[in-house]
């Protein structure tokens, strides 16, 4: 069973987002609340479907949500795909997410409740064609690495990505904590950065993050 929980503003965009997903016989509802500011660790939900009210709210219920519950799988029913608003969403949650719309059939929405259970990333293809070209058209003013990264300073900055610290990263690799530190210092000189934040936010434009 995929456990799923639903965060919705109102009684009926949670009603009918249970409804749908219930057709599924794979799929059980634990849970259900207003705002994302619940405490989900004894829930232990697989997925949690987010349904932010209005842009503009975006930011607000962010900041509202619990430590605990971030990097749950998640998928956000947006209004817009503004690139502004999908870079904050997608730095939230760092590691799996979809993005829908709210207009998003049964079978789509029941589709990505799947995927994002299997650690897979979900985008709307139109919205993926219309974020690819807003990309193109910035390109220009983007910044661009000094020098490319090696494969191992890659797979450090996936890991910074995640919030790791350097002893942590040395354990993950199986390298002495002060490589890592001589790697990150690489890094920021390749990407001209001067602290982890720049850096990942900087990884994340690039493309070099894998989420």
């Amino acid at each position: 069973m995929i456990r799923v929980y639903i965060i919705a503003p109102t009684i009926t965009i949670r009603a009918g987002l249970r409804a749908l997903l219930l057709d599924d016989p794979q799929v059980e509802i634990i849970g259900e609340s207003v705002e994302p500011d619940v405490q989900l660790g004894s829930l232990e939900p697989d997925v949690v479907i987010w349904s932010p009210t209005v842009s503009m709210e975006y930011e607000l219920s962010i900041e509202n949500a619990t430590n605990e519950w971030i990097g749950i799988p998640t998928a956000w029913l947006v209004i817009s795909p503004e690139p502004m608003v999908i870079e904050r969403l997608i730095k939230f949650n760092i590691h799996v997410w979809g993005i829908l719309s709210p207009d998003a059939s049964q079978s789509e929405l029941v589709a990505t409740v799947r995927a994002l259970s299997e650690g897979l990333t979900v985008l709307n293809p139109v919205w993926m064609k219309y974020l690819t070209e807003s990309r193109k058209i910035s390109d220009a003013s983007e910044p661009e690495l000094v020098e490319p990264l090696t494969g191992r300073e890659m797979d450090i900055l996936q890991l910074l990505a995640l919030g790791l610290t350097n002893k942590q990263i040395a354990g993950k690799l199986s390298i002495s904590a002060h490589t890592v530190k001589f790697h990150v210092s690489s890094i920021y000189s390749k990407m001209g950065t001067s602290n982890r934040t720049e850096t990942v936010k900087l990884g994340l434009k690039l493309g070099l993050i894998l989420l």
